[in-house]
């Protein structure tokens, strides 16, 4: 790419201009064939095999919708017509050694400090705070430096703050004095030295959406500057990570989907799609990736490249770069002590060899660990408040936890009960019979280990309290997720016939029909809801002494009477036993 720098001519006519080539330090520009042709079948079919094999209907979609925007550039160059090249270019070139080792391929692979640049949304991988320095020397007086922050939270995800500078140096003005007479150039006057700079300082974060899915977005500024001239641009980059599987991830994201340019300039930044895959084998110390990068009126590009650790310490990494002929091949190598990781990489290129170092120190304690921690406490709050009846309370409780680990299908599942017991009954406050008995039933119903307990305490509340129409729509829903066969309803007329009087007048019924063993089911539903129900037991007994059972008869009829020592009946039932 040629950039020229204007000086003007020391002559006694009006002046004139000369234009002086000005050399921009840049490996992967001008890259010049067409690749969507060859590329377009491997592409279709892969998206056939992974919607076949392993793609959500939802990821599915969302790569749909990449190729469709594809598409719609590359057929359609006329809606995003520039003039001149590129610009922002510098940022194409990759930070950290690490990642260039493996030939850029990073865009899904992206889970150190360095993702701030490659992926935002790969920034959920890290566990520490991270630090990444890089130093690159792509020609003579031109050099390529990074520098991220990265920072993990416990509960909104990792942020991250980068810096990416490409400088050239050593440029010399010079002014030139014409001689009007001959109109020849007779003198070159040194007009002193200048550099031209390019820099983005960017902001970028990245949060699990659920256990699968990762979005990220990174705000940049780019300034651009070559002797008295600048200009700068904003935007704001976006992209996801699906976790497929344990192994395979892939990824996808929009380049300056929104971007704005200021100062002396008429350039506008491309638009860019990337689309990435990652795979990784061996628990790990094999990994493989794949990305096609398509910026709107210009030829797409991939890179693949792998990385393979030896020792837990030692890495060995390669990769190649395609447009969509290969245009460089890389090849570097890791070294990670304790906290402490070393990268260097090499890239061969048509115009020689670049060579990149970093330094990537990780800080604090792990913050998979800080997560794990605040999500207890979350959960331990939620519960003391379950527990309370203080249900609103508890429910925001698992709401700030769920938001902190959306993967999390336990604390979902519990959140997902709650709201729906609480659409009914919000609160069940106090140390009165019937508050206690909707927690005790709540809780029942949210842990969904014995359902049937939660639904006769539920049952036995609404007896206490038969005109709680709350209540008992309550009742109602939990009785139905217990696939119940009689729901209860609300006691008609004045004297309110409860569940109880019910059940009572049932087993009393059945008794008189011969039915003991239908008694001896109803004088239990009785007996679930209060254990000590006299006349339930009554009942019992005395059905199991018509089924000839007098022993366990016996047995039953002696416990009314530590219940009650003055029941008369039931002294004159254990006397005919006697």
């Amino acid at each position: 790419m040629n950039f020229f720098v204007f000086a003007p001519l020391e002559i006694s006519r009006p002046k004139a201009a000369v234009a002086v080539p000005f050399r921009q330090g840049g490996f992967l520009t001008g890259f010049a064939s067409r690749c969507y042709s060859r590329l377009a079948p491997f592409l279709s079919a892969g998206l056939f095999y992974l919607n076949q094999k392993i793609l959500s209907a939802k990821f599915t979609v969302l790569f749909s919708f990449f190729l469709f925007t594809y598409h719609l550039i590359t057929l359609s160059p006329s809606l995003f017509a520039q003039s001149g090249g590129q610009p922002g270019q510098f940022m194409s070139y990759g930070a950290g050694a690490r990642a260039l080792g493996m030939g850029g391929a990073f865009f899904a692979v992206a889970n150190d400090a360095s993702a701030s640049y490659w992926n935002p949304a790969g920034l959920v991988f890290l566990e520490q705070k991270e630090f990444t320095g890089m130093q690159a020397t792509l020609f003579e007086d031109t050099s390529l430096n990074f520098f991220t922050y990265a920072h993990p939270t416990a509960s909104k995800g990792t942020w991250a703050l980068s810096m990416t500078q490409l400088k050239s140096t050593g440029f010399e003005r010079i002014s030139i004095k014409v001689d009007p007479s001959i109109d020849e150039i007779v003198e070159f006057i040194p007009g002193g030295a200048f550099d031209s700079m390019e820099r983005a300082f960017a902001f970028s974060w990245g949060r699990d959406v659920s256990d699968r899915l990762a979005f990220g977005f990174m705000a940049k500024n780019i300034q651009r500057s070559l002797d008295t001239s600048g200009d700068s641009f904003n935007s704001v980059d976006v992209a996801m990570i699906n976790k497929v599987s344990g192994n395979y991830r892939m990824a996808v994201g929009v380049q300056n989907v929104f971007s704005m340019a200021s100062g002396d300039t008429d350039d506008k930044l491309p638009l860019t799609l990337k689309f990435g895959q990652a795979l990784n084998l061996f628990k790990g110390s094999l990994v493989f990736g794949l990305d096609f990068t398509k910026p709107q009126a210009a030829d797409m590009n991939w890179r693949f490249g792998g990385e393979y650790w030896l020792l837990y310490w030692t890495a060995l990494r390669f990769g190649v770069v395609g447009s969509p002929q290969i245009q460089e091949a890389d090849f570097g190598i890791g070294i990670k002590y304790k906290d402490f990781s070393f990268d260097w990489a090499q890239g061969i290129h048509d115009m020689g060899a670049t060579t990149r170092f970093s330094i990537t120190m990780r800080m604090g304690q792990s913050n998979r660990a800080k997560h794990d921690i605040k999500v207890r406490e979350l959960i331990r709050q939620a519960m003391h408040y379950f527990k309370s009846g203080l249900f609103s309370k508890a429910v925001e409780k698992l709401k700030v936890a769920i938001d902190a680990e959306p993967g999390n299908m336990e604390i979902r599942r519990m959140l997902t009960k709650l709201e729906a017991a609480i659409s009914y009954v919000p609160d069940a406050r106090g140390s009165d019979e019937v508050p206690t008995l909707i927690r005790r039933g709540i809780v029942g119903y949210v842990d969904g280990k014995d359902m049937k307990t939660a639904v006769n305490t539920l049952r036995h509340a609404f007896n206490k309290d038969p005109r709680n129409d709350r209540l008992l729509s309550l009742l109602n829903m939990v009785e139905r997720e217990a696939n119940l066969s009689e729901i209860t309803k609300k006691p008609e007329g004045p004297e309110m016939f409860t569940y109880i009087d019910q059940r009572t007048y049932d087993a009393r019924q059945a008794i008189y029909e011969g039915k003991y063993d239908l008694a001896m089911k109803r004088s239990q539903d009785i007996l679930e809801l209060e254990p000590n129900n006299e006349t339930a037991l009554e009942i019992m007994g005395s059905a199991l002494y018509l089924m000839e059972q007098k022993d366990k008869a016996k047995v039953i009829w002696e416990k009314v009477l530590e219940i009650n020592p003055n029941n008369r009946v039931v002294k004159q039932f254990l006397r005919q036993i006697k």
